[in-house]
């Protein structure tokens, strides 16, 4: 059985934001968006929602799903529930446009864009890109024209609006996406280096033992170890704690999950081995780090 993760109230801890529209906190809209006390920038962060952030001044670098970005503004990231995102550095000057869109609402609002496979392969094997200066008027429009729809609270169709403009939106910006898979070229290693990280992203809940990963890919656990070392300065078993660490961090910073259940999420045989995996590779406890405010 799936176990559910209990989000924090992100709405609350970001609702300080200036310039905030909303519809029943099932869609946020900022249209001058900081990284002032915004928690998602603050620590790796497990959404519960879509999150959509376009960058139009500044500079932010980090991962999501351990996919590393580096992007300069005019730029955006995408990110869809149950992915993490975890900022490295943000920029003092970093501004840009925020839309939230409820895990309820989603599908609601992109039911065509869900049938589009190559759109959802795109967004979710490079959930950013950069964007070109030509094509921030058609991003600008969309935030100005989405922010005067969500003010017509007396109009029965808002919401199909709404769907029909965010569509719009995410088929004319797709192209950016897809621009950043076919320009992406890998030599054999960097292929077997992308095959073995997307084997470890899909299962590090389960599985943390280097030779599972070395079997699926048909490989000695020798050489597979060595290729991942050589190619990226970092082991395969180093790899695969940091998945299993992020997603701890995660859900101990974005969530209201005890110990005991998130050593439960990540299938440890018990709290007390999940807390000396964690403190032997953070250096503190899990509640420790709770409390922190370190990343």
């Amino acid at each position: 059985m799936e176990r559910k993760v209990t989000p924090l109230s992100w709405q609350t801890d970001i609702s300080s934001q200036a310039n905030r529209v909303s519809i029943d906190n099932d869609i946020i809209l900022y249209d001058n968006f900081t990284s002032v006390g915004s928690p998602v920038f603050n620590f790796p962060f497990k959404f519960d929602m879509l999150f959509l952030v376009v960058c139009t001044k500044g500079n932010i670098i980090g991962t999501v799903d351990f996919r590393p970005y580096n992007l300069t503004a005019p730029c955006a990231i995408i990110i869809r529930p149950n992915q993490i995102l975890h900022c490295e550095h943000v920029s003092e000057d970093f501004a840009g446009y925020c839309l939230v869109i409820s895990q309820r609402l989603a599908p609601e609002l992109l039911p065509l864009v869900d049938k589009q496979a190559t759109i959802l392969a795109a967004i979710k094997e490079y959930p950013y890109a950069q964007l070109y200066p030509e094509g921030m008027p058609f991003v600008k429009k969309y935030f100005f024209t989405l922010k005067k729809i969500m003010a017509m609270t007396d109009s029965p169709y808002r919401l199909e609006m709404i769907k029909h403009l965010t569509m719009l939106f995410f088929y004319t910006t797709y192209s950016f996406f897809q621009k950043r898979i076919d320009t992406t070229q890998q030599t054999r290693q960097g292929l077997l280096v992308e095959r073995f990280t997307n084997l470890v992203r899909e299962n590090y809940r389960r599985e943390r033992d280097t030779e599972f990963y070395a079997d699926k890919l048909c490989l000695t656990t020798k050489y597979l170890s060595q290729v991942i070392k050589t190619a990226t300065g970092k082991s395969a078993a180093d790899w695969i704690a940091d998945f299993v660490i992020l997603e701890a961090k995660a859900l101990l910073k974005s969530t209201n999950m005890t110990v005991q259940q998130i050593s439960d999420e990540l299938n440890f045989p018990s709290q007390s081995f999940f807390g000396k995996y964690f403190k032997r590779i953070v250096g503190m406890s899990p509640k420790e780090y709770r409390g922190s405010k370190t990343q």
